[in-house]
């Protein structure tokens, strides 16, 4: 079992999307670009709520950039700044303005990361840098569903089977978003996770939620508000 949950923190990390444009044209992914006015460009910065990252208290996850929260049970526990900065291979120990600007920069941010012990499930959240070009351009059903060849050959090179990857929408607090859902099996344990997506400002924030041996992933959404 400990074999099994020290794969599902590795596939939490590859079902996030993150990374998985880095070899392919923005073209084949992200629909065609289109040449946008200075206007139409304009309106994706202006009125716009200034990058930041989430904050956990309480275990209460909040992002103000995203217009996420998340509160969890406590059995439940979120990774501390310093294991989110370890996530995206930066060393200090605390998330301060040098860090947060540093990752602002970055292609990819993880910003969220949580478990249930008792179970295995896990949520994690990370945004994916764009220009402002290819954030107008891109086709959040397209970009998922040009993904899910690529997801299942990585879940098979890890060893897991019977794997499905469908495109769907997902409700989450009465809103709905572009998804991926995943079926597999690891070990002869049953894995679920669901992936939605959506565009903020110049970023692509993808949020993964994962459970073992039953569904529940419906109810781990459930946690979530999105305003």
């Amino acid at each position: 079992m400990k074999k099994v949950l020290c794969l599902i923190l590795a596939v939490t990390m590859l079902i996030s999307l993150s990374g998985c444009f880095g070899d392919n044209e923005p073209e084949d992914v992200r629909g065609d670009i289109v040449t946008q006015t200075p206007d139409q460009s304009a309106d994706i910065t202006q009125g716009e709520a200034e990058f930041s990252l989430g904050k956990t208290a309480n275990n209460t996850y909040n992002n103000d950039f995203l217009g996420i929260s998340c509160t969890l049970p406590s059995e439940w526990e979120f990774y501390t700044d310093k294991q989110i900065l370890e996530i995206n291979n930066m060393v200090d120990d605390v998330l301060d303005e040098k860090t947060t600007e540093a990752l602002k920069e970055a292609d990819v941010v993880y910003d969220m990361y949580a478990n249930c012990a008792s179970d295995g499930s896990s949520i994690n959240i990370n945004l994916e840098k764009f220009n402002v070009i290819q954030i107008l351009a891109l086709d959040l059903k397209q970009t998922l569903e040009s993904q899910i060849d690529v997801i299942k050959q990585s879940y098979q090179n890890m060893g897991y089977t019977d794997i499905n990857v469908n495109y769907q929408k997902t409700t989450v607090d009465s809103k709905e978003f572009d998804s991926l859902k995943l079926t597999a099996k690891i070990e002869g344990i049953d894995f679920y996770g669901t992936i939605f997506s959506f565009k903020k400002s110049n970023y692509m924030a993808n949020v993964t939620v994962c459970s073992l041996l039953t569904d529940t992933t419906d109810t781990i959404l459930s946690y979530f508000s999105i305003k």
